[in-house]
């Protein structure tokens, strides 16, 4: 094997990368924007579940037992 042929394997190595890179580049750029898109959307989302969340809460029960001990409320 002479150093032109060892070329030409490498050549042709980064030839097919690059031709598969190109063939999965939609793919890439699809599943970037998704991830962008479902990030904004957590973004835009995240009000509204801190609001749900607040409401939902259910207030402190009231464990104060000095009332038992007030005679002069009736």
């Amino acid at each position: 094997m002479d150093a032109g042929t060892i070329l030409g394997f490498t050549f042709g190595y980064f030839a097919a990368s690059a031709g598969i890179f190109l063939l999965y580049f939609p793919d890439i750029i699809l599943f970037v924007a998704l991830l962008i898109a479902g990030g904004i959307l957590h973004l835009v989302l995240l009000p509204f579940a801190l609001l749900v969340r607040r409401l939902r809460r259910q207030p402190e029960p009231n464990t104060d037992a000095s009332w038992l001990l007030d005679r002069n409320r009736r």
